[in-house]
């Protein structure tokens, strides 16, 4: 080997091996960098027989691991969805109140039952009245207010809609862009990763990646998101019922996860059912308190009460106002056939306190816990889904990620092998002068 190929050899080793450790401290530098892919040193022979022999090095992304990385954006997806509709079950389960406040329309209800068996008691009181027909009034308050909590949450599941799906299509954009330079560069393709997974929270997603380090990306239906030559917007609709479109075609039967997909579900689904649930309840127990109020009679009265006990306006039910201004006016009476009304015998007000034994007051206390039961079951769904979610992606993170322990011996493997080119320099350095003195 002639001193020139010597040379040469060690000045490309010395290169390459700085090359090397520029990108070993990249990697020590973002250790904790999520999404980051390290960076691996490929060495690999450059020689021109009988006149140069060196090294070179290529400086490569790590591979991530696509099929933990695809299992980790799907377990994202379904934490995603299934942590929006725990979130809203939560709030509406708060509008009962926590086991022991007694708030619930249920209880509440109870409550009026029990004012009622106490006015049958005390026929005669106008405060006894008062508290009765109040009583009730608390109750359908309590219906009201948790419908109430179930609209607030439709309002809010829609506003974060369409903000969710305004931030998708930034995503998508963005991923479009990146496509451009991402046969150039890394740190685009680790820009697209950190992109991506912040996509699988809003939507379920199926990505395929070019041997450039391009992407497509789409639903899980085929429907395409973005790839090298553009991208698809989402438009939504609030509802009712919610719907999402992409690129013209209605794809919200396929959103089955992503808080995008959670937030559909909660307008189409989840919600209705429960608004539904408080309606249909508090129209039964108020439709069985004005039969029985029809049979009664005022004090003195010959005939039923023609007025309603409870009273509907647009699917709020209440007490009717004139009773509660004029509480005395309350018929509670039920005169023995063919007698008149004479004095108020209050059997009237025992039989609307018979009616907490009927389906339908007890359907009131099966709402409550069936409205706890979904919450609940809600909430521990949104906690399997979040681990395993976190579990995947820590496993993905792992196999493209920076061990540190690994990265500090290459450092110093290739720090001695730098050292050692220098070394070899110096050497061929001092033949030289050598060679030189002798001439």
């Amino acid at each position: 080997m002639s001193l020139s190929v010597a040379l040469n050899t060690a000045v490309s080793g010395l290169f390459a091996n700085q090359t090397a450790i520029a990108a070993k401290s990249e990697n020590i530098a973002n250790v904790n960098t999520p999404n980051f892919s390290r960076r691996e040193a490929r060495f690999q022979t450059d020689a021109i027989p009988n006149q140069f022999a060196g090294v070179d090095v290529e400086i490569v992304r790590a591979a991530a691991d696509r099929f933990l990385q695809a299992a980790s954006f799907g377990a994202r997806a379904t934490a995603s969805r299934s942590s929006a509709i725990a979130d809203a079950l939560a709030s509406i389960e708060a509008s009962l109140g926590a086991p022991g406040d007694n708030i619930s329309f249920a209880n509440r209800l109870d409550e009026a039952f029990a004012a009622l068996t106490a006015l049958g008691a005390n026929p005669s009181s106008t405060v006894a009245k008062a508290d009765a027909l109040a009583a009730l009034q608390e109750a359908f308050d309590a219906f009201a207010a948790t419908g109430e909590a179930v609209a607030a949450e439709a309002t809010a599941a829609q506003g974060r809609l369409g903000a969710d799906a305004a931030r998708a299509n930034a995503l998508l954009e963005e991923i479009f862009r990146l496509n451009q330079a991402v046969s150039q560069s890394a740190g685009a393709a680790d820009l697209i990763d950190q992109r991506l997974t912040e996509l699988s929270t809003l939507l379920p997603i199926a990505v395929e990646r070019g041997e450039d380090g391009r992407v497509s990306v789409s639903l899980p239906s085929g429907a395409p998101l973005v790839n090298s030559a553009g991208f698809n917007a989402l438009t939504v609709a609030g509802g009712p019922p919610a719907n999402v479109t992409l690129a013209g075609a209605d794809v919200t039967a396929g959103l089955n996860g992503g808080s995008i997909g959670g937030h559909v579900a909660l307008l189409n689904v989840e919600l209705p059912r429960l608004a539904a649930l408080i309606e249909t309840t508090a129209r039964g127990v108020a439709d069985r308190l004005n039969a029985v109020y029809a049979a009664n009679v005022s004090v003195g009265a010959t005939t039923p009460t023609a007025a309603p006990l409870i009273v509907e306006a647009a699917g709020v039910f209440s007490v009717n106002a004139a009773l509660l201004a004029d509480p005395a006016s309350f018929a509670i009476a039920r005169p023995s056939a063919g007698s008149s009304g004479g004095l108020n015998d209050g059997a009237g007000a025992v039989l609307l306190a018979d009616i907490a034994a009927t389906p339908e007051a007890r359907a009131a206390g099966a709402a409550v816990a069936e409205i706890g039961s979904r919450a609940l079951n809600a909430e521990r769904a949104a906690e399997t889904d979040t681990l395993l979610s976190s579990e995947l992606s820590s496993r993905a993170a792992a196999s493209a990620g920076v061990n540190l322990d690994e990265e500090l011996s290459n450092l110093i493997l290739y720090q001695r092998a730098y050292s050692a080119n220098a070394r070899v320099i110096a050497a061929v350095d001092e033949l030289w002068q050598s060679l030189l003195q002798i001439v």
